[in-house]
């Protein structure tokens, strides 16, 4: 696959997950938009999360970084890089904000065969173990539910 293709699929499942967001419940408070794919430089809002989320009935926020990813790898569920998975923990920390991986599975990136909700804390390595991520399988046709503090 090559670069192009795969900025594509990641495109296209954020826009499936953000549709997975009841407009009732919940707004869009930030959308990061990648300009590194753009050119080589660093673009320091490139390390936000894909989106930041506002649940509105409690004026809670929350992080969400979206992966879509056609296969396992290895046997486990590759969905970061080192550098990648720190900036993520920096952000949450430096923010203050809880910060959730969406991963879609297998399928297609509009409509992928299983997907995963897994809180950052929990996802502690770029390759995750299945004994990992299946605790935090969710359907992938069913909208978000944001209850104490905890995306479903």
């Amino acid at each position: 696959m090559t670069e192009d293709e795969s900025v594509e699929k990641g495109d296209e499942f954020e826009r499936y997950v953000a549709d997975l967001f009841d407009e009732s419940y919940f707004t869009i408070v930030q959308w990061s938009t990648d300009i590194m794919r753009k050119h080589d430089k660093f673009v320091e809002s490139d390390t936000a999360p894909d989106l930041v989320m506002r649940y509105e009935p409690k004026d809670e926020m929350f992080c969400v970084e979206c992966k879509f990813r056609s296969a396992l790898y290895d046997d486990k569920l590759d969905w970061s890089n080192p550098q990648q998975l720190e900036r993520y923990q920096d952000y949450a920390i430096e923010k203050r904000l809880p910060f959730f991986v969406v991963i879609g599975l297998g399928g297609d990136p509009s409509y992928p065969e299983r997907m995963f909700c897994i809180p950052l804390e929990e996802a502690r390595y770029p390759a995750l173990f299945p004994s990992v991520f299946e605790r935090f399988e969710r359907d992938p046709e069913k909208n978000f539910f944001w209850k104490n503090g905890l995306l479903r």
